[in-house]
């Protein structure tokens, strides 16, 4: 390439990233950030929470120039992360990534965890997670119903779950169709879908990650756990339409927070950041590779959310 052309390109490229970055540019703190803000991600790597998670870190590294380092933490559905991250200084450099089902379901069904909802504040939202129930493709069931009559034949039937959500749903399917599935905890989604995949169980529910498996014809779709049916498999029945209450359907968020008690100008900073990285077009991308959509509720309705979520579970477990 003739030097003077070469120079001229690269002027333009950093004119553009310039640009760009000033465009999204979040109002923030003098001085911040000073430092890596680093995303402490409740599921395994390879999880659909840990690809939302790196989506949206390199969204914001891409607009904001800020560096961004992606640390999981898996265990306990998002638990391990949401302890730890209570326990950081709430200066806007940690940040919580899971499930909403961590903050507003694990405390009334973990003995073990000691914290509640409103013990952090709450930034955005990646999407809405579109919960199914897969199976392998040549499976002898193709829908719940034949799924629950499988079931009752052999006396049980396993399904891996990649969060606490999950466990309470097959618990609830159990009881409802009074047979016995039985919840298998993964390390997160990826290892769940591998169980499934590798025919260790006989169906996965999932968020994410069942979806390139379904399109590829490896798996189909026997459940939809959410209250609408979905694009992936427009054929399959939600739980309402097999009998199931409403109230047993997931409709889980991949939620970022922070510790309670931040200064409001950085979470203001933050939120911006943000809502900029969901919504630009590396991030839909991603989206779209999972038949999804970006959905940010924004700070306030998130914690709207939780707090629902929260008093509903509540009144379901009761309070340890």
């Amino acid at each position: 390439m003739n030097h003077s052309i070469f120079l001229k390109t690269m002027t333009l490229a950093a004119t553009l990233s310039m640009s760009a970055a000033t465009l999204y540019a979040a109002e923030c703190p003098a001085g911040f950030p000073s430092k890596p803000i680093n995303f402490v991600v409740g599921f395994g790597a390879g999880g659909g929470t840990d690809a939302i998670a790196r989506g949206v870190a390199t969204a914001i590294e891409d607009q904001q120039g800020w560096t961004v380092v992606v640390d999981n933490k898996p265990g306990a559905g998002g638990g391990v992360t949401a302890t730890l991250v209570k326990q950081q200084d709430p200066d806007g450099y940690t940040i919580g990534v899971v499930g909403s089902d961590t903050v507003s379901i694990l405390p009334y069904t973990s003995a073990a965890v000691t914290y509640r909802w409103n013990d952090f504040d709450y930034i955005a939202s990646g999407m809405q997670i579109n919960f199914g129930m897969v199976t392998l493709a040549d499976s002898s069931f193709s829908t719940l119903e034949e799924f629950v009559e499988y079931a009752r034949e052999k006396g049980r039937a396993t399904i891996s779950v990649g969060g606490v959500n999950q466990e309470v749903l097959v618990k609830q399917l159990s009881d409802h169709f009074d047979v016995n599935f039985i919840a298998v905890p993964g390390n997160g989604a990826a290892d769940a879908l591998q169980s499934a995949l590798g025919g260790h169980v006989d169906a996965t529910t999932q968020g994410t990650r069942h979806v390139q498996q379904v399109l590829s014809g490896n798996m189909k779709q026997i459940a939809t756990l959410i209250d609408k049916r979905v694009d992936l498999s427009p054929e399959t029945k939600t739980l309402t339409e097999s009998g199931m209450d409403a109230s047993a359907s997931i409709l889980g968020y991949t939620i970022f927070m922070m510790p309670k008690d931040g200064d409001p100008a950085i979470q203001t900073c933050l939120a911006a950041a943000f809502d900029a990285a969901i919504n630009s077009e590396s991030y839909t991308a991603l989206m779209a590779n999972f038949n999804n959509k970006p959905a940010n509720l924004g700070p306030d309705g998130v914690a709207s959310l939780v707090e629902r979520s929260s008093s509903n579970y509540e009144k379901i477990f009761g309070d340890k």
